[in-house]
């Protein structure tokens, strides 16, 4: 009797602090629907990742249908999403600091540019800016062609299969790349960072994703004690022990080899960003070993599945439109006129179509539909007010679909991009690289490394497929999982 008493007044006192915590403020976003007692909108991004990536676009939509910003709760962490560009500039350039759910990765990327507290972020992103100079960049092109052709090749074992999921093939390029131009690895070094490396960081992403989608393990102290913080723990010690000694091998020869201290665009010749990262901690006292580390998982880390999901989706548009692949193959063949050459950074430059379709497909399939901010001082937007010790969710999949981008905001045309008077006045509608000063530092190299790889694939095969009945999930980023599969033709 007293016991059930005692539960009944247990819950009354609960519900009037969580009524009381939970009150809407009078100038607060409307209130996402299906919002429930303690939980809040928690119940609605359970499922899987199909259903996550429902739920997101859902959001995204939703934000847009009321003003450009709604409010929901996870569990007792108060969200906002916001898909109106002044708003989103104005909040990403006023918070700087990331959410906790960025903090899941903490243990593996800690100071590296995505996760670090915004005062360590501010110095590191201005000591690296050089390192991704479009001068630095073009150093690499040679190395980029090197590993397209390889991509080239190793596609080559699909001639005259069935269609196939080509999403491998990109994993094992962008890995290639990003890893070659930022660590200088040998040729067995690499070959451990395609098989170990690749295996382990996968499968911390997906746990990344799936502590996300459990509301209960995003407290700290629960999530200590679960079976997915041990294996957390397992990939992460994997992954470090990994680029450590690659890290110190090239710190010891870098005493005694000496570097030149301009780099150009001759002959093959790069410096990695592993280079740029030492040199600065040689000369200026800063970069600790694990700093460097942290920056170079962070970039490997990010452009893995954001690269090779984009690429995915670039190639099935490509696939889609028959007219649009004969423009971009014309365009190549124009450039290089008619010649098996290496691109050079003159002839990436010319292949404009070819970067609309990139643009393009990066707009209309988003492969990060959003990024997200702490809230950490109230925010006065023009409709609302964003309440001190929240997150504040960018919606980039909204932001591509605005109606400034005009009545077809919904189709996809390259053309758009080749017209500056048809693009939006306000470049925060495209969001594919973040949005605000704390954006992706590695947008050149990405779109350089992705245009080069496409005009290979495009001059070598005739690529068949549609997009039009893909299936998605989000695990991370978005990625393609069912009605993706492309066939190759030679190109005679």
């Amino acid at each position: 009797m007293y016991i059930a008493v005692g539960l009944v007044l247990l819950c009354f006192v609960v519900l009037a602090v969580w009524t009381t915590w939970f009150r809407q403020k009078p100038d607060a976003p409307p209130m996402m629907p299906g919002f429930l007692p303690i939980i809040g909108h928690s119940h609605l991004i359970f499922g899987d990742r199909k259903h996550l990536w429902y739920f997101i676009k859902h959001i995204n939509e939703l934000s847009f249908d009321h003003g450009g910003a709604i409010e929901l709760w996870l569990g007792a962490q108060r969200f906002y999403v916001l898909s109106d560009p002044e708003d989103c500039l104005t909040l990403a350039n006023t918070c700087y600091s990331k959410p906790y759910i960025y903090d899941f990765a903490k243990d593996f990327l800690n100071n590296g540019l995505i996760t670090a507290e915004a005062p360590v972020w501010k110095s590191h992103r201005k000591l690296l800016n050089p390192a991704f100079n479009q001068q630095v960049l073009n150093t690499f092109v040679d190395e980029m062609n090197k590993q397209a052709r390889n991509l080239v090749s190793n596609l080559s074992n699909e001639l005259g299969k069935k269609p196939f999921d080509i999403r491998h093939y990109l994993v094992n390029f962008t890995l290639s790349t990003v890893s070659r131009t930022s660590l200088g690895l040998t040729a067995k070094e690499q070959k451990i960072i395609d098989r170990e490396y690749a295996e382990a960081i996968e499968d911390l992403l997906a746990l990344y994703c799936d502590r996300a989608q459990k509301v209960w393990l995003h407290i700290s102290c629960v999530f200590k004690w679960s079976e997915m913080k041990r294996k957390q723990d397992r990939l992460t010690k994997t992954l470090k022990n990994i680029i450590n000694p690659v890290i110190l091998k090239r710190k010891s020869e870098m005493k005694t080899i000496p570097e030149p201290t301009q780099y150009e665009y001759t002959n093959g010749k790069f410096k990695p960003v592993l280079d740029h990262m030492l040199q600065m901690a040689h000369e200026q006292n800063v970069f600790s070993d694990e700093d460097i580390r942290e920056h170079l998982d962070t970039l490997v880390a990010a452009s893995y599945d954001t690269t090779s999901s984009a690429m995915t989706f670039m190639l099935l548009v490509i696939a889609t439109y028959p007219e649009i692949q004969s423009r971009i193959y014309n365009e190549i063949q124009e450039v290089l006129q008619n010649k098996d050459d290496d691109f050079t950074k003159h002839d990436l430059q010319k292949l404009v179509y070819l970067d609309a379709v990139v643009k393009e497909s990066m707009r209309v399939h988003t492969a990060v539909p959003f990024m997200a901010r702490k809230v950490d001082v109230d925010v006065k937007l023009k409709n609302c007010t964003l309440r001190a010790n929240s997150t504040c969710v960018l919606g980039a999949h909204a932001l591509h679909r605005h109606p400034l981008w005009g009545p077809d905001a919904n189709e996809f045309k390259p053309e758009r991009w080749l017209d500056p008077s048809r693009l939006p006045d306000n470049p925060v509608l495209f969001a594919a690289f973040g949005i605000g000063k704390r954006n992706c530092i590695g947008k050149l190299f990405s779109i350089l490394m992705m245009k080069t790889a496409l005009a290979h694939i495009v001059r070598q095969y005739h690529i068949s497929g549609s997009i039009h009945n893909i299936d998605c999930e989000f695990d991370v980023v978005v990625k393609p999982v069912k009605g993706h599969l492309i066939g190759l033709k030679l190109r005679s």
